[in-house]
């Protein structure tokens, strides 16, 4: 790939002198970034207020231009591309963010960023049920040609990438790492399927780590490439909420699937409901219509359960109970519980565990 001077630029700067998309955008209300690299030292004394003094530092250091070509070739040997703001490629909907990446370092097809896009987010530790609904939607809305988007991380972002995968729809990863690092370790399955059949970007170079803060900057690519947020299933500390919000402030649509009332992963999906009149989605058309999306034909459906089944659902979700629990629960006689318990673990909607206890 032959890089331009203003993405060898970005380069230099997130990379090698070590600036946020945010400091980026402050310096380049001074001066450009490809001017700037072209004679560091000439603008550094008019940047301390604007970057600080660490970075200006860095600034006065003597250009190697080799250190950007180091680079630039290992991008290349790991078959990474980069793009920058003003590039064709990069979304205009991202654009419009507040305080967008000063670049994306992608790995794919690139030409999925110009695609309608929905994100799709949650819990990393979901219920049976967060799972059935999160492939019931990915499954359904990816057949539709839309392009689904998470955050390659556990739970329901893994299931919506595989999900949408699995019926050879498309998907973006967006990374709250370096491009080349794949977090969780055993996602790398994931990540390789992925980056084959669709689209991987971080704003993070090679070989930058996870960490707490990167999850809140990722989680706002995620709302702005989209055209909406799904929240499959949430507790009430989910970095989900943080996405919700960061779409809603973006003017992006979002969506929320019900959960149990009792169940504490889906707690934080509830109160998104509540306090966000229309928010409350209950199939994939739902959230088709409302992208303008119409025609499609539903290749699953979330789960039907009978009333006795959602409480027995309902139950587990807030833990593991025993047999003689869920007599008292439901009302049932043992052999009418002993037959609905074996039918639902059969549909894979329970699990048997040890010493007659019962779980999601």
């Amino acid at each position: 790939m032959v890089y331009t001077a203003r993405q060898r630029a970005m380069i230099w700067l997130n990379m090698i002198i070590g600036l946020s998309a945010q400091k980026i955008a402050r310096l380049e209300g001074v001066v450009k970034a490809e001017i700037l690299m072209a004679n560091p030292t000439k603008y550094a004394d008019r940047l301390n207020d604007v970057i600080g003094k660490v970075y200006v530092d860095k600034l006065r250091e003597p250009f190697e231009d080799k250190l950007v070509n180091d680079i630039i070739w290992e991008l290349n040997a790991k078959k990474i591309g980069v793009i920058t703001i003003g590039d064709y490629e990069y979304p205009e909907l991202l654009e419009n963010i507040d305080t967008p990446p000063s670049l994306l370092y992608y790995k794919g097809d690139v030409s999925l960023l110009k695609t309608k896009c929905l994100g799709i987010v949650g819990t990393r530790n979901p219920s049976r049920y967060g799972v059935d609904c999160t492939k019931s939607f990915a499954e359904t809305l990816a057949s539709a040609g839309i392009t689904i988007v998470s955050g390659l991380a556990r739970g329901i972002d893994g299931v919506a990438h595989k999900a949408t995968l699995d019926v050879n729809g498309k998907t973006i990863g967006v990374l709250g790492c370096g491009i080349d690092v794949v977090y969780p370790a055993e996602n790398l399955t994931l990540y390789d399927s992925v980056a084959k059949n669709g689209l991987i970007i971080s704003e993070y170079g090679l070989g930058v780590s996870a960490s707490q803060y990167h999850f809140p900057e990722r989680n706002r690519i995620i709302s702005g490439i989209s055209q909406g947020v799904l929240v499959s299933e949430a507790g009430l500390k989910s970095g989900s909420l943080i996405t919700a919000n960061l779409a809603l402030e973006q003017g992006r649509e979002v969506f929320v699937i019900p959960s149990a009332l009792n169940s504490p992963r889906g707690a934080g999906s509830n109160k998104l409901i509540r306090d966000m009149q229309g928010a409350i989605v209950l199939s994939p058309n739902d959230v088709a219509e409302r992208l303008g999306i119409h025609g499609h034909k539903e290749v699953a459906s979330v789960m039907q359960l009978d009333f006795t089944e959602e409480q027995v659902v309902s139950a587990l979700t807030y833990s593991n109970l025993h047999f003689d629990d869920l007599l008292k629960i439901t009302g049932l006689g043992v052999s009418d519980l002993n037959a609905l318990l074996t039918r639902m673990e059969l549909m894979q909607i329970i699990k048997k565990l040890d010493n007659n206890q019962y779980g999601v």
